[in-house]
């Protein structure tokens, strides 16, 4: 079991979390929107916001400020500077592209009159391979990434809810191995780069494993808050992991400082649900200049591949490295 570093106090725990009142944006001018609600810290010590609650937000503009049958398939985003949790977010919004199935969207986050974040949006018609199943009566051809064979492994009932993020909404279930390096000593014959970690992610928890934080008003624009929320999270904490590192404690969060640089997420399907639990892999494809390059895939609750992502984070591992095992 992985601990969380935080003390719930951002949403309330025990009792359902309204997204509108919380996440929500309104148009305030012509391509002009505003957060309600500033954009939470991580934890007390952070220096800014929680940067998948910002993407999150961004994601949530896009979509406002296109026709209804749009959705996203692609996000793409910097942070710029820190972001406080004092003041909602200004957005600003360029309508690129207004397509008959495409549309893009360059949107411009600021507070207190500086810019701290930007994000360009392409969405679309088209992205349900049910919905074309139904219009067609002929199965779209697609194929996919192999979920990790820990999925196969250990059956999710058996799994516990993790010492609960209740401070972000996010709640996991981890694979023993995530923690473990005697059971996993297959990697010492793989470089760095082939390694992956995995488990299960949700947004929110219903009544399970003595846990309960619902989630009032979530329709499918939410559904992207969410998930981009649940692809910020853990994994630039695991390059030690990743590593190898023998003589640190794997069950902890916290050994280094990272920060996100950046955020990308390529959105499949519209088939998954934040709500149930989907399973995440990623690796760390490469290492230099304190920077770690990690590319993921979600799973939805049936196996299927439905997003994938991509971030650099900054990384300062301050001699723990030595270690490694390459």
């Amino acid at each position: 079991m992985i601990p969380s570093i935080t003390e719930p106090s951002n949403y309330p725990v025990g009792e359902p979390v309204d997204l509108e009142a919380q996440f929500g944006v309104d148009k305030v001018g012509p391509n002009l929107y505003r957060g309600r609600r500033p954009i939470a810290k991580p934890d007390k010590r952070s220096r800014g916001s929680f940067g998948g609650d910002l993407a999150g937000q961004a994601l949530l503009v896009a979509i406002k400020s296109t026709p209804e049958e749009f959705r996203p398939h692609s996000f793409h985003s910097y942070f710029v500077k820190a972001v406080t949790d004092e003041t909602p977010l200004d957005w600003k919004v360029e309508e690129t592209s207004n397509g008959r199935n495409y549309a893009n969207r360059s949107l411009q986050a600021f507070q207190n009159g500086e810019l701290v974040y930007t994000a360009s949006v392409s969405l679309t018609k088209k992205n349900s391979a049910q919905k074309t199943h139904e219009e067609t009566g002929e199965k779209p051809f697609e194929f996919q990434t192999p979920q990790h064979h820990w999925f196969d492994k250990h059956k999710i009932e058996d799994l516990p809810v993790a010492d609960p993020n209740g401070n972000l909404l996010l709640y996991h279930k981890f694979f023993p191995e995530v923690a473990q390096l005697e059971s996993t000593k297959e990697e010492d014959n793989i470089s760095a780069s082939e390694r992956k970690l995995s488990w299960y992610f949700k947004w929110g928890i219903d009544n399970e494993g003595g846990h309960h934080q619902p989630l009032v008003n979530l329709n499918s624009d939410f559904q992207y808050v969410g998930l981009a929320a649940l692809t910020d999270s853990v994994y630039l904490a695991r390059l030690l992991r990743i590593l190898r590192i023998e003589d640190v404690d794997h069950a902890q969060f916290v050994h280094y400082f990272s920060v996100s640089l950046d955020h990308s997420i390529y959105f499949h399907d519209v088939d998954f649900d934040v709500t149930k639990w989907m399973g995440f892999t990623f690796q760390v494809t490469r290492y230099s200049n304190n920077r770690a390059l990690c590319k993921g895939e979600v799973y939805n609750d049936k196996g299927v591949h439905v997003a994938s992502i991509i971030q650099e984070g900054l990384i300062q591992l301050n001699g723990l490295e030595a270690g490694a095992k390459l």
